[in-house]
């Protein structure tokens, strides 16, 4: 387990509803269109592979579990939980918006990290992410941060030089 990260599916609500406490309460939010996966209109490729149909059609379960295994893909951004004494830390020159979270996440895939979802938790933001609903230094600091992710990828063919993963 060492090497393994669990996956806790990302979901957006709905500015003034409540945040759902359990699966079955945010899967009834999600059949009245007051919940919806993370980034579901502005980047559904992000988080595509938590395969939220998979997670959708388990039965509810009285504990959490592990439900499945998923393969990184770029752009994945999950939000997980893994061992503090085995994760790579977090590459803190990724400021302000873009690449922060899938650089991590790309590290974990290169350095050999398996991803499981986890069943029975989920992790929300409350409000809908919504295309301009960003400050305006958004573009600039997405531009310098692409920058920074190329020169991380090549630094991490060489920190990881016996991987044969990529991203």
């Amino acid at each position: 387990w060492d090497q393994v990260v669990f996956v806790l599916p990302a979901f957006e609500v709905r500015t003034g509803t409540r945040v759902p406490g359990t699966k079955a309460e945010l899967l009834q939010l999600l059949g009245t269109g007051d919940a919806r996966p993370f980034y579901g209109t502005l980047c559904p490729r992000c988080q595509a592979p938590t395969d939220y149909g998979r997670w959708w059609a388990l039965p509810l379960a009285p504990h959490l579990r592990v439900a499945y295994e998923v393969p990184w893909r770029d752009p994945w951004e999950p939000f997980y939980v893994g061992p503090a004494h085995s994760v790579p830390p977090f590459d803190e020159r990724f400021l302000q918006y873009g690449f922060n979270r899938i650089s991590q996440a790309c590290e974990l895939h290169v350095a050999g990290f398996r991803f499981v979802v986890l069943d029975g938790a989920f992790v929300v933001h409350r409000g809908f992410k919504e295309a301009g609903g960003f400050h305006g230094g958004r573009e600039a600091e997405l531009g310098r941060n692409r920058q920074l992710f190329r020169r991380f990828r090549d630094a991490l063919r060489q920190r990881y030089p016996r991987s044969p993963r990529r991203c």
